[in-house]
């Protein structure tokens, strides 16, 4: 920090001015361009007056020739010697002088000339006199006068420049009591314009007098100024010096507390602050400086061990950080298949981003490349989900579009009559409904809902006309239970009564495979007693079955019927089979009694194939 400068009012003191008067200015001379009355008017050069310096110092004159002991010659070498060799403004005098001696002598050439030539009968108006003399003094004398009127061009302006430049300076000391900052400032800011005032040079005559009198007013003015000012310089160096004392105590209370942050940014403050306080007495002005110093280094100890305190801690907090990093990394090694999957690790995602969040901004060379990190693995976990939801969301438009064909199937179906193969072609679709994939859950409740309509539909149509066929198979098995019993006290004498009995079972409703096992058990026992074939009456009572279930139009009925007939006939070709298997064991040894039982079986097994394929086709006849 560097020391604070202090304003001295003695050294103020000491340059303080007494009363200054403008110095007189000498009424100068007009110096007109003594051009002859032969010239031009405005070949006149006009002159411009500056204050009389009394200052600067002054050229010295040069000395006018003696033009008079002069010839034109000698007279034209010298005026061109001084042109060539001194500026315009110096030798005025000079030229004008030599000039008007050789313009003096050459009109008396000429006169004598133009007398002369008068006095020989000549005409004035013819009279022609060539004087090269005379040209080539014109010559010289023009270029020194170009040269002249340039110099008082530019010196016109100049002495304008200065003016504005001193009327400046003349304003900035008006206004130096009236800115912020201390007397010391002031008066240093005032002899940089006393020396700007001192290089500028003269103006115009015509203002200098008010000029200078401006300025040593003014001046007078500030230093009038500076003088108030000295009693409340004291009074502010000891505001400024009650003020660093009670900033270095605060400071030294800190200290006591331990290294922390807001210590570190008081001490900040206050070297901050100390800058812009201002000087104190020079009695106390080492003592503080010094105490002030003392409580820094103090406080610099104290802020070495906290960073490396901070550093420690920040590793810490960057090793945290790279954890979090590799663990959202680690989300994606195994990929999720599912949705609940990526659900579950979006929420683990999150409780990352949380973690990351709350370490929080760490000042450390890695905080940057960690942030990267972290981004980069983010990204990537945000990559694949979207490339697993981009395909989940393809699959899921194919599952319900799978779901739509089976709404489709199941409103195709729910008014069907054929139960049976609607209700398996409905149980399938159900299967298969649960193997369509998912599809989100506010759509696929919808689409569930359609579905599970249609095929609720059709199972409650179902179960109702299934209650009613069981209320009405009950109904029929009663009365066939009835009708069995009544059996047992009925006498068949003939077949006519048996196709009656049958005809009458027929009617009484569906068939139930153990009451007509124990119907047809019970009529062929009865049957036996009349000695019929019993091919013939097989065949008999199997026509007059089926003749019944036709009128009846009972097709679970005739469906049973077809059943029997087909297993029946399955089972008989089997048998059959497997006995012409068996005799081949037998060799061709004739009058062997096992071969002839063999053959015998066959026979009989054969008789019974052909009597069921007759069944067969007089059922086939029937149903035409």
């Amino acid at each position: 920090m560097m020391k604070q400068e202090e304003l001295n009012p003695k050294d103020i003191q000491q340059e303080m001015p007494e009363q200054v008067e403008a110095p007189a200015a000498e009424e100068a001379q007009e110096v007109a361009d003594p051009v002859g009355k032969t010239e031009a008017a405005d070949d006149q050069v006009r002159t411009v007056e500056a204050e009389d310096d009394h200052e600067e110092p002054k050229e010295q004159k040069l000395q006018i020739p003696d033009f008079d002991t002069l010839d034109l010659e000698q007279s034209l070498e010298a005026i061109k010697k001084y042109v060539g060799s001194y500026p315009a403004y110096r030798i005025k005098g000079i030229v004008e002088s030599g000039r008007s001696r050789m313009l003096r002598e050459l009109n008396s050439q000429q006169n004598e000339a133009k007398d002369k030539y008068l006095a020989e009968g000549g005409n004035i108006i013819d009279f022609r006199y060539d004087q090269p003399m005379r040209k080539q003094l014109g010559a010289v004398y023009g270029g020194y006068r170009d040269a002249l009127r340039k110099h008082y061009s530019e010196l016109e302006t100049q002495l304008a420049n200065n003016l504005n430049t001193k009327l400046s300076i003349i304003e900035q000391i008006k206004e130096l009591p009236k800115i912020e900052g201390s007397a010391k400032e002031k008066y240093d800011n005032f002899k940089a314009m006393r020396e700007q005032w001192n290089n500028t040079g003269l103006v115009p005559k015509a203002d200098a007098r008010n000029v200078w009198a401006n300025y040593n007013h003014h001046v007078d003015n500030f230093f009038n100024f500076l003088r108030l000012a000295y009693d409340l310089i004291d009074k502010e160096y000891q505001n400024n010096l009650e003020e660093k004392l009670a900033m270095i105590t605060e400071l030294e209370a800190m200290v006591e507390g331990g290294a922390s942050a807001e210590l570190f940014r008081a001490l900040q403050r206050a070297h901050g602050r100390w800058k812009k306080i201002g000087p104190v007495p020079r009695e106390q002005k080492e003592l503080i400086w010094e105490r002030f110093k003392a409580v820094t280094a103090k406080i610099h100890e104290q802020r070495e061990q906290f960073n490396e305190h901070i550093k420690v801690h920040n590793e810490a907090k960057i090793s945290a950080k790279r954890a979090i990093v590799e663990g959202i990394k680690g989300l994606t090694a195994d990929l999720p298949t599912k949705h609940s999957g990526w659900q579950k690790a979006s929420r683990a995602l999150n409780e990352y981003r949380e973690e990351f969040k709350e370490i929080g901004f760490v000042k450390s060379e890695e905080n940057d490349a960690v942030w990267e990190d972290y981004k980069v693995a983010q990204r990537e976990f945000n990559r694949l989900k979207n490339a697993f939801y981009k395909e989940e969301k393809k699959s899921q438009r194919e599952s319900i579009e799978k779901k739509r064909e089976l709404i489709e199937l199941a409103h195709s179906l729910k008014d069907s009559e054929d139960f049976g193969s609607a209700a398996s072609a409905l149980k399938k679709a159900q299967a298969d409904w649960k193997k369509t994939g998912y599809v989100p859950k506010k759509e696929g409740d919808k689409l569930w809902e359609e579905f599970r309509g249609a095929c609720n539909h059709f199972f409650d149509r179902m179960n109702g006309q299934r209650k009613a066929r069981e209320k009405e198979v009950s109904a029929a098995n009663k009365a066939k239970e009835s009708k069995l019993a009544e059996l047992k006290d009925t006498k068949v004498e003939s077949v006519e009564d048996a196709i009656e009995l049958i005809e009458a079972w027929g009617a009484i409703g569906r068939p139930n495979r153990k009451l007509d096992a124990l119907f047809n058990t019970l009529l062929e026992d009865k049957l036996r007693g009349l000695g019929l074939d019993k091919s013939i009456l097989e065949r008999t009572l199997f026509e007059a079955k089926v003749r019944a279930l036709v009128e009846a139009d009972d097709q679970q009925g005739l469906l049973a019927q077809r059943s029997w007939i087909r297993e029946e006939t399955d089972r008989a070709k089997k048998i059959l089979h497997q006995l012409e298997n068996n005799i081949a064991f037998f060799g061709n040894a004739k009058g062997n009694p096992l071969l002839e039982a063999a053959q015998k079986n066959i026979d009989v097994q054969k008789t019974r194939v052909e009597e069921l394929v007759a069944l067969r086709k007089l059922f086939n006849s029937l149903l035409k």
